[in-house]
């Protein structure tokens, strides 16, 4: 399916995806400018893995809750609301930048974390909603394309201008970033959700964890995911502890780390934008391969001895995390009923997102404790050992119906 086809013959989603792709460019200046603001502030690990855990740890715990407002609120209003908030934040924090120490920049991101938990579900549900159910795929691979451009491009350009003009002011053109989709939304008209009887909140909340749990193809979608964000992504957190405090490279290293992981990353993403690797409700066996490269990849992060050697690495950690994480995305949305598209992506969400600030937070630690090339080589090794157990434990579970029943969806084969 050609990029320029598919879900772009649509006017809305053309109008959506114009929103969005300045909206991401947001999420990567602002993630990059509170990272290095972090480093340059205290010159400490722990505190970098802590700000970058705070923005993504809300996610955790109210990510599920918000998914079941996802399916209940008017979608666009709700848009509405998570991108002006935003908008407003950065805006707040740019006032105060010059100013603004260790404990501002983690309650910055303990702000941008739970407004973060309520966009993620309603975002992942918007874009679906505006095309016909068959373009469900198409329209998670251009916008992961869309995502992995801005990783590519943004960081640099943040880099540049936190070495020209200083944090606050990379964080005035993050919250100006989130203008274009606050225009462009009351112009869209998404599906509307079919008409089901009122449960209670938790009954709501309930009902799709049930269903999750009941799909095979879920089921093990959340596991890889679990195991692969808590580690690679993890360490994609914490690049200003590798540019800076591995190689000396300042913050003009860190836009250049970041980007290679964005370019690593948007290879990935061209690829399943344009159908490489599409394989419906079910998990191939590039997914396997590509979460194993990752944790390899996060250890070669480790175990680099140049700069070079460290960008391939970081590069390659990108591609394996973009390539797993939309594969799985994929996977999960293309069957998934409308009516329990917020529950169900808010528990992807969850792991996907939200386990990042445990592998942040564990990464920070031990680089303090033993340097960030011995944290990244234990936590490669580790999430290795994970991901085999889980390829184990489902290898188990799909023999066990050979001997009379039928396979459940979501084999590797």
């Amino acid at each position: 399916m050609l990029i320029a086809g598919g879900a772009f013959r649509d006017l809305q989603f053309r109008l959506f995806f114009g929103g969005v792709f300045f909206a991401v460019q947001a999420i990567w200046i602002q993630r990059v400018t509170l990272g290095w603001l972090a480093w340059e502030r205290t010159g400490s690990a722990s505190v970098v893995g802590v700000v970058a855990g705070l923005s993504l740890a809300p996610t955790i715990v109210a990510g599920p809750l918000f998914g079941v407002l996802a399916d209940r609120v008017n979608i666009k209003r709700a848009a509405m609301v998570t991108n002006g908030l935003m908008a407003a934040l950065l805006a707040i924090l740019a006032l105060g930048a010059a100013e603004v120490g260790a404990a501002g920049l983690a309650l910055a991101a303990l702000g941008i974390g739970a407004i973060s938990a309520a966009h993620h579900p309603i975002r992942m549900s918007l874009g679906p909603r505006l095309v016909a159910a068959d373009l469900v795929q198409h329209v998670v691979a251009v916008t992961a394309l869309n995502f992995n451009l801005a990783r590519l491009t943004a960081p640099v350009f943040a880099g540049w201008i936190i070495a020209t003009l200083g944090g606050g002011v990379a964080l005035w053109i993050a919250a100006a970033c989130y203008v274009p989709m606050l225009v462009v939304l009351p112009i869209l008209h998404p599906r509307d959700l079919p008409v089901r009887a009122q449960a209670s909140f938790l009954a709501d909340l309930a009902e799709g964890v049930r269903f999750a749990l009941s799909q095979p193809l879920i089921r093990r979608a959340l596991l890889i995911t679990l195991v692969f964000a808590t580690v690679a992504r993890g360490a994609l957190e914490v690049l200003p502890v590798l540019a800076d405090g591995g190689f000396a490279r300042g913050a003009a290293g860190l836009g250049f780390l970041t980007a290679a992981a964005g370019g690593g990353a948007l290879i990935a993403a061209l690829f399943k934008a344009v159908g490489f690797g599409a394989a419906g409700a079910r998990i191939p066996v590039l997914v396997w391969i590509s979460a194993f490269a990752g944790q390899g990849a996060v250890m070669a992060m480790g175990l680099a001895p140049s700069w070079p050697l460290a960008l391939a690495a970081t590069a390659l950690t990108g591609m394996a995390s973009t390539w797993c994480g939309v594969s799985l995305q994929a996977a999960i949305q293309s069957d998934l009923p409308d009516a329990y598209r917020g529950r169900v992506m808010s528990l992807w969400i969850v792991v996907g997102i939200g386990t990042v600030a445990l592998g942040a937070l564990a990464i920070g630690t031990l680089a303090d404790l033993l340097g960030i090339a011995p944290a990244l080589t234990w936590m490669g090794l580790g999430g290795t050992v994970a991901m085999s157990l889980v390829a184990l434990g489902v290898r188990r579970r799909e023999k066990r119906p050979m001997s009379g029943g039928k396979i459940s969806g979501g084999e590797t084969r």
